[in-house]
């Protein structure tokens, strides 16, 4: 083997040593940081304004049944008072009424049941959305490789408070929330 031919070889063992070397440095230096995914929502405004518009919702549903459930025990009240001076044709018709009241009730309340899961999916959805789309931009804005989120179901045994990024979240989440910018 020529000396050319020795050094060139020398060279390209030395240079794919010094990239094995500088990929392998980098990839020692990622960045990562923990979120405590819990308060992140607990201290998010639009998580709370979103729940506050989930109870007016179910309260106003809950009223619509409430008035039925009324008129139904009213006049099953009245049925009962009545039941000694009703002809027994009258009293079947209205019991037959009042069965089918009843059942009325049962399936208004089923179906504001589902309704407020319903409400409630989308309302979560729409948040998780948002925190998520959030902590991505974050992440990619400031060199971020991995978020982890952290729950009480304890997925994360440890972390150093220095990679807990949870405030910065919440704050800048809440930020751009209050600016009313929508990614």
């Amino acid at each position: 083997m020529k000396i050319g031919n020795k050094i060139h070889c020398l060279v390209y063992i030395v240079l794919f040593v010094l990239i094995g070397y500088l990929f392998f440095i980098r990839s020692k230096n990622k960045e990562v940081a923990i979120v405590n995914a819990q308060t992140v929502l607990e201290n998010y405004q639009g998580f709370r304004e979103a729940q506050d518009l989930y109870e007016l919702k179910t309260q106003e549903m809950s009223k619509t049944f409430d008035k039925q459930k009324s008129t139904y025990e009213s006049k099953s009240n009245e049925l009962k008072i009545l039941t000694e001076k009703l002809s027994e044709k009258e009293f079947k018709i209205r019991e037959k009424e009042l069965e089918i009241l009843k059942a009325k009730t049962f399936q208004l309340g089923k179906s504001i049941e589902n309704k407020a899961i319903e409400q409630e999916e989308i309302l979560l959805q729409g948040v998780y959305n948002k925190v998520n789309g959030f902590i991505e931009r974050y992440a990619k804005n400031n060199g971020i490789d991995l978020i982890s989120g952290v729950t009480t179901s304890g997925n994360v045994l440890y972390a150093s408070e220095a990679i807990d990024i949870t405030d910065k979240i919440i704050q800048g989440l809440n930020k751009e929330y209050v600016e009313g910018i929508d990614n």
